[in-house]
């Protein structure tokens, strides 16, 4: 039977032998139902880990931006498949292959054909590696100078490919239709609705450097071949980096959101129920397309199969963290694991919160308890 008291065995088992520190939410289309930490968000003061710590939620940052932009399709102010060109200035795309061609349902769904700046081996270098500038504040456009007259990866529409440009460009298409900062946009139309109050981007006002957990690495010999180690880096244990002097402006709308595990539960459920889209874009968010394998792409979410049955949601992985979240297509539950530790450039057999999920049966763990809190309050 899984318990309150089986689930946080079940994850200090996870933390610290696995991660440094994580925090994991279980919920329904009720709320949130059950939360536990384990391990520490400071490895060195020995400070644990708990419940309501913040974490960078990485690539699930997608999810809102797709969310929103899918809003101001409903309202009529974005085309789907009209162009980035019809609604941002030439100086901004130039040089981007397919950027002004591909529309911005190929862009949500990744199968616009652009390159990602996170492949590029010079950002890898000066984003995440030993050229990092510690506390750089990066500004939106500046990933893209990276990709600039690099050529396209396939034709608009031809194949999916997972790229980050998609949405820093998204991000920018939002900025320029509000004339907001997208930071304002998340607030106004998700995060204060849903009250997510340990939700937002790392810089932004009401969120403290203080509340966010400190941020480790791997340090594999593919992470230090492939980004090298910055002289702002320590070493925190046997192959690991504290990495905290960076931040995550880096990534922004494509991956610089931080949260709670429970402010993500809170915000899947709801996108899960339909109180953040209308029935007609639900449905466009949910058409399936062929991604990696095992997994489908919708405008901005994943479906994969797993052992315990079909899931939704998404993954996260930056630099010193990782995160992943889904919902069981079959039960009323839904997850949200997120982790002080980065895996991206270590290697596949780096821990991470998306190879937690894929490697133990933490899914079958919540999945049950979800169906036991069905059974008790029915």
């Amino acid at each position: 039977m899984t318990s309150h008291s089986h689930l946080q065995a079940f994850i200090d088992h996870l933390a610290p032998d696995l991660v440094p520190g994580l925090a994991l939410a279980i919920g329904n289309s009720r709320g949130v139902i059950w939360k536990g930490a384990a391990g520490y968000v400071d490895l060195e003061q020995d400070m644990p880990a708990h419940p309501g710590c913040i974490f960078g939620v990485g690539s699930i940052t997608k999810v809102f931006v797709a969310v929103v932009t899918l809003q101001l399709v409903e309202e009529g102010r974005i085309g789907l498949d009209r162009t980035l060109a019809q609604y941002l200035p030439v100086p901004m795309l130039k040089g981007i292959a397919n950027a002004a061609t591909a529309t911005i349902r190929q862009l949500l769904s990744h199968y616009s054909g652009i390159a990602s700046w996170e492949d590029d081996a010079l950002w890898i270098r000066d984003g995440r590696g030993e050229h990092l500038t510690p506390g750089k504040r990066w500004a939106r456009c500046e990933p893209l100078d990276y990709i600039r007259d690099v050529g396209a990866v396939c034709e608009a529409g031809e194949d999916f490919h997972y790229s980050n440009t998609n949405y820093t460009l998204l991000g920018l298409l939002i900025e320029a239709v509000t004339s907001q900062a997208l930071e304002q946009v998340l607030a106004q139309r998700i995060l204060n609705p849903l009250k997510m109050t340990s939700t937002g981007f790392e810089e932004a006002e009401g969120l403290t450097v203080s509340g966010i957990s400190r941020r480790y690495h791997w340090a594999t010999d593919s992470f230090l071949q492939t980004a090298g180690i910055s002289p702002s880096y320590r070493h925190a244990g046997p192959g690991l980096l504290d990495v905290s002097a960076s931040q995550l402006s880096v990534e922004w709308a494509a991956g610089g959101i931080v949260s709670s595990a429970s402010d993500i539960v809170t915000f899947m459920a709801a996108l899960k129920s339909g109180r953040l889209l209308g029935p007609t874009m639900q449905r466009q968010f949910f058409a399936w397309l062929p991604a990696q394998p095992g997994r489908q792409m919708g405008l901005g979410i994943f479906r994969a199969c797993t052992p315990y049955g079909p899931v939704i949601g998404h993954g996260g992985n930056v630099l010193g963290f990782s995160a992943t979240t889904w919902w069981f297509e079959d039960t009323d539950c839904v997850l949200a694991l997120l982790t002080n530790v980065g895996s991206m450039h270590a290697g596949p057999d780096a821990w991470s919160a998306s190879r937690i999920f894929e490697s133990t049966t933490l899914g079958l763990e919540a999945k049950e308890f979800c169906r036991l809190s069905q059974a008790c309050s029915g």
